[in-house]
This record gives C-alpha cells, structure tokens and sequence, in this order.
C-alpha cells in the first residue's frame, strides 16, 4: 500500500515541478530532492511491499512503510494547499480604480502568507524524508540481500514438489482427473472458471497439474498457461477491487489509474475491473444484454481482506455523530447512518473524498462546514442524499475532480462552479438539474457530464426523458468523453452542430428533441466522432422524421445505435453500410418506420447482440438471412 501511495504522489510531484504552479527560490530544489528521495524509496518499496502483508513480517518494517505512507500523504495535502494560493483574481479584483488596486495589494499579501506558509511545511517534510532514509539504513530496511548471521529463510510452497510426480506413483487420482478434464472440455457447459476446492495436502494443485498437462487435454484449448499465484498477493490489485464502495470515476479522480497510450483513463479503469473479474477477486451481479458489465461486488472473504487494507489508506466509515471523534487523518470517509444528529465539529479537514448513504436529512448548516472547510477535497458523492440545493461555496473546493448530485433533489447550480477548474465528473443524473450555468464552458477538464430526469408520468412518451440545455460555446469542452443527455430544443446560442463537431473525444453521445431538418447537420457532426461509441437519438415529436440516411461514415467503433422517432425508409446501402461496423452489438429502432420492409443481409451485423424494433406500425416484412 505504501508502494501505491508514494507513486501517485511522485507522478503529482513531476506537474508540480512543471508548469503547474510557480516555485519560488529554492523551494524548486528542495521539491525536486524529495522528488529524487521517493523515486529510490519507490523501487525499493516495489519489491518489499508484499512482505508487509505476511503475518509474519517484521514488525519495524510494517511500522517503517507506515512511516513512509504518512508522508506521502503529507506531500499531497502541501501540494494542494500550495496551488490553493494561486487561485487567479476575481474579477473585481482585476478591474482600475483605488479599492481594485487596494484589493489585489491584500490579495498579494494573503498570497505570500499562505506561501510561505507551505513552503515551511515542505521544507519540514524533506528533513522527514530524509528521516525515512537514515532511519532505512540504520535498521537495514534498505536491502533485500541475505543479511550475515541472519536466519533467512526463504518460504517455499510445499506443493511445488508434487508437480514432477510421475503419475503412476500417484495413487486414486484417475477417476477424478478425468472428471476435471470432462469439465473443462465440454463445450456446451460454457464454462470460464473451474474451482477445485478441498483441505490443504489433500492434492489439489497436484491434481490439476496433471490435468494441465494431459495432451489430449491440451488440444482442446487454443492456447494455455500455468500460473502459480502465492499468498503474497499484490495488495494493488486489490485496490482495484474497492469496486463497491467506490465508483470507477471516483478512482481516477483519486489517481489510482494510470494513463496508457491511445485508451481513455475510464477504459483502462475497465481493463482493471477486467483483470479482477477474470482473477475472481470481484464477482459480476449485473450484466446487460450485449454483455457489458453493470454491477459488481465482493465476495465476503474478499471483503473482509479489502476492508483491513482501506484502513491503512485512511478509508473511514462512520456514522455522523462520531465524525469528529478521529484522532488521526481521515482521507476518504463515507457516511452512512439515518441519524439527524451532525456534528459541528469536525476533527481535521484533509480528507479528500466524502460518500453519503443512507442519510434522511442533511442540514443546511452541515452543508456550509463541508464546502467551507473541506477545501482539499477531490470527491464528493451525494448519490441519493435528499439534498435540495448546491451553496455558493461549492466554489471553494478548487481540487474537486468528482461531485455527483445524482438521485437528489437539487434543481439549480450556482455559477461558483465555473472555478471547478480539475473537475473531471458532474453527474447530475435523475436530479432536477436542467438548466446548466453558462459557466459550465469554463470546466475544459471535464469528461463525464450527464444530467437527464425521468418522467414517470409518461414513461412511454417519446419526451419521457429530460434533458439538458447548453449554451453557446460549449465545443470548448474538448475533453469530453460523455455527453448524455442534451435537450436540443432548449439550447441557445450559436450553431450547435458546429460546437457539437469538436467534441472529437466523445465515446457517448445522447441527443434529444432533434427536429427534421437538423438530420443533415447532425450526421456531419457525428462522422468526426471517430472515437464514439454509443449514440442515442430521439426526435422533438413521435411524428418528426429522423432524416440520418445521409451518414454515410458512421463511426467505425460505435457499439450500441438507438433511434427514436419515424426513421425514414433506409435505402439498401445505408442499412449495409451499418451492417459491416464491425462492433455494433445493440441496434434499436423505436417509434416508426416509414418503409414496408428490412433486410438484414448475409454476412452484415456479424456480433450484434441486441435487436430491438419497436412500435413499427408500417412494417410488414422483415427479412433476416440464415447465419445471423
């Protein structure tokens, strides 16, 4: 864990040193040399981390790496309350006359206090980090070499050895061999996971070993491997499993996920939940109907593993009344307790992520200490709070890189939320958020945004959905990724296709209330979505015409199609020209279609899953060839 936590803030460190903020005088220097100190605590943290998870391991060492986490920790906080002073002047501030010029004076002065402030601070985390390093060489937590005198004694895994048995020696093992083997090749069972389960000695590594190497056995499978995993696991991969408490976005947020070259952070994310599902760290409750993963959670031994691992990240749960009763640095909280009593005291305010459940009442009062004093915080998730309103202080929390108002009762946000300037997720879904600030164009990091409301009351209507309005300018929002979903009728300002057109990084794309003679423009404006991957489309009225045959290079990558509203007749071509994506797995056509008849050829929609033609009142004839 301690390995985790000094690389997140090492890859902070080299934008630190960048351009992101100014260092003055020797502060660049004194940054850089603790910059240099954890690269080497790093490597050698990279291979000595899983000996802190043995029950067994040294007890100074576990202390030593403990040593090492809080000061990475403490790295972090500096650096956030160091770039917290170098918010730009308000307006007001930058405008001529006396009380403008007398205002930014004092703005300079609190700017140079807080400064220096945080450069005592860093200052004071070098000599412990320096500490960190006398204090690895005086007690030779600096080596894995074999220490003279030292008993080292490596462990070994006594199953190994069964492995080169011949199998004769080995006595009553056929019958259940050959059961293991049935299992793995029956092809109509469709199984991806055999477990083979019993006490330790009993023989089941060497039983699978034999059945690992049985040759008729291995001409069933294209390609095999033998991977021997120890219970030294890698607690990072465990990391990646705090799936339930903590949504994928929240992750990245947090830093958690690395970048790789030519995938998106979300999609490498992905891969991560990818690798634990695959090593049955995390069990799979929920899929759709082209297979895509919707739902996960723990096993309960899992479980009970990941919960003692999140204490030593700081990962507090706790009920509202016992919120300032921690004595030590809380860095991630969540709440989860129907009590109404909240505390007015808090006990520090370096946490960086807060995640509500379960609370019946928030008090207003409780909402103003949060957005006043938190200022550190990255993630704030109020999913399902009944939480009617967003302060004006929400401006504050410049590091905020996530803020979900999910399933709440906020109608409106302030324009304070332009200064979110890192925010990277604004989930307003199934709120009464409809109308965006106009500041909104100002947040150029944000890759998540998604607000839309579900009438219940016409659920069938092809106006059930809510969503909603931009203004002018948005196209400024280069990096996002998901756009979900947009009321196209409420929009006001310039051309929309055109700001549309360079969002050239959107994998989602849901566009409501299109009028006819839009189709043209908005087939433009999707054809240089190269990236984009699923695209719902519905007209303003069940009678308006969706006029989308004119797209004659949809997105190569596009996965899931809905369209909603009278779909012209498609000429044989452009229903060819979906048929040949070679990743189209959903495609749903909703409300009408204005020919008699579709054609699926031979050889067009080779890994669609999900077909779906609804209300097709003027179809009479659907032909499908053999082999789909």
């Amino acid at each position: 864990m301690a390995e985790i936590a000094v690389g997140i803030v090492i890859d902070r460190l080299i934008s630190f040193l960048g351009a992101e903020v100014k260092l003055f005088g020797r502060l660049k220097k004194e940054v850089e040399d603790i910059r240099i100190e954890l690269d080497y605590i790093a490597c050698f943290l990279s291979q000595t981390d899983p000996m802190v998870d043995k029950e067994d391991s040294n007890g100074g060492f576990k202390l030593w790496a403990q040593h090492v986490r809080e000061v990475a920790f403490q790295i972090e906080d500096v650096m956030d309350e160091y770039k917290l002073y170098h918010v730009p002047l308000a307006q007001d501030q930058q405008q001529q006359g006396l009380m403008a010029s007398l205002s930014r004076i004092a703005h300079m002065v609190r700017t140079v206090k807080r400064q220096l402030r945080a450069a005592s601070k860093i200052r004071d985390i070098k000599t412990s980090v320096n500490e960190i390093k006398e204090r690895s060489e005086r007690y030779r937590f600096n080596t894995l070499q074999r220490v003279p005198g030292e008993n080292y004694n490596k462990p070994i895994d006594p199953r190994m050895g069964l492995h080169f048995v011949d199998s004769e020696a080995l006595v009553s093992i056929d019958s259940s061999r050959q059961e293991l083997a049935h299992r793995l090749a029956d092809a109509e069972l469709k199984r991806t996971i055999v477990s083979v389960v019993g006490m330790g000695g009993v023989g089941k590594t060497t039983l699978v070993k034999k059945a690992f190497d049985d040759e008729i056995m291995v001409g069933q499978f294209d390609c095999h491997a033998w991977i021997t995993v120890s219970q030294s696991y890698r607690v990072e991969v465990l990391l990646r499993t705090m799936m339930k408490q903590i949504l994928i976005r929240m992750c990245i947020a947090e830093g958690f996920v690395k970048g790789k070259h030519g995938m998106t952070l979300e999609e490498v994310a992905m891969t991560y939940l990818s690798e634990s599902i695959n090593r049955s760290l995390v069990q799979v409750s929920v899929i759709d109907s082209i297979g895509d993963v919707r739902n996960c959670q723990l096993h309960d031994l899992m479980r009970e593993v990941v919960v003692s691992k999140s204490k030593e990240l700081s990962f507090i749960q706790t009920c509202p009344e016992n919120l300032s009763n921690h004595d030590r640095v809380a860095r991630h909280i969540s709440i989860c307790n129907k009590s109404n009593n909240f505390p007015m005291v808090v006990g520090n305010y370096q946490t960086h992520s807060a995640i509500f459940f379960h609370i019946e009442e928030l008090p207003k009062s409780f909402c103003f200490l949060l957005f006043t004093k938190f200022k550190l915080l990255k993630e704030l998730d109020f999913e399902g709070v009944p939480l009617t309103y967003i302060p004006e202080e929400l401006g504050n929390l410049f590091n905020l890189k996530y803020l979900s108002i999910r399933d709440t009762k906020v109608k409106k946000l302030l324009r304070s939320i332009g200064k979110l300037h890192k925010l990277q997720t604004l989930d307003l879904k199934r709120s009464f958020v409809s109308k965006l600030p106009v500041e909104i164009n100002m947040l150029f990091n944000l890759q998540y945004l998604v607000a839309y409301y579900k009438d219940k009351q016409s659920i069938n209507s092809i106006n059930s959905r809510r969503g909603m309005k931009l203004y002018s300018n948005f196209g400024s929002l280069e990096s996002l990724e998901k756009l979900y979903e947009v009321d196209l009728e409420a929009y006001s300002g310039g051309n929309f296709f055109r700001e549309l057109a360079r969002l050239k990084q959107l994998r989602k794309l849901c566009i409501t209330k299109l009028k006819s003679e839009n189709g043209n423009d908005l087939c433009d404006a999707i054809q240089q979505m190269i990236h984009l991957q699923s695209l719902r489309i519905s007209s303003i009225k069940e009678e308006e015409l969706l006029h989308l045959h004119t797209m004659s290079s949809p997105p190569v990558f596009l996965r899931c199609l809905r369209l909603r509203g009278i779909l012209m007749k498609l000429p044989d071509d452009s229903l060819q020209i979906l048929g040949v994506l070679p990743n189209l797995l959903f495609l749903w056509i909703f409300e009408r279609y204005s020919g008699a008849q579709l054609h699926f050829n031979k050889n067009h929609f080779k890994k669609l899953k999900d077909l779906r033609l609804c209300w097709l009142n003027d179809l009479k004839r659907l032909i499908i060839d053999e082999d789909h």
